[in-house]
């Protein structure tokens, strides 16, 4: 007599529900490791976009400090023209003048001047 099949039928089905639930434990895993991988792509997206608004900003920042220096050494050559024209015309000023003109040269010796060409001189 032969043994019935029953038993092997039974390990191999039991072996192949170990497999599916092993299977499905790493299903899951990948799935995990998917939603991770989804949501470090969107955070180096938004990190991107961020570097990118703050790389803008500092180059509008820079830009509007140009300007303003611009401004600044154009205003500091007419104050100098000004001064230097009453210096050479009339022998007394008033105390104004001096002041200004000792403020030029503070300015232009503490480098906030950024034209070479600024005269600021001492009087």
């Amino acid at each position: 007599m032969t043994q019935p099949m029953y038993p092997v039928r039974n390990d191999l089905i039991a072996e192949l529900a170990a497999r599916l639930e092993q299977l499905d434990q790493l299903l899951g895993r990948l799935e995990d490791a998917e939603r991770q991988a989804a949501d470090a792509s969107d955070d180096l997206i938004r990190a991107r976009r961020w570097q990118e608004e703050t790389v803008r900003a500092i180059q509008d920042e820079r830009a509007q400090m140009r300007t303003h220096q611009r401004a600044l050494d154009d205003l500091a050559d007419r104050a100098q023209g000004a001064v230097d024209a009453l210096t050479a015309q009339y022998r007394s000023l008033p105390p104004e003048v001096h002041e200004l003109a000792v403020e030029l040269h503070v300015l232009q010796t503490a480098g906030l001047l950024s034209r070479r060409g600024t005269r600021a001189r001492r009087i």
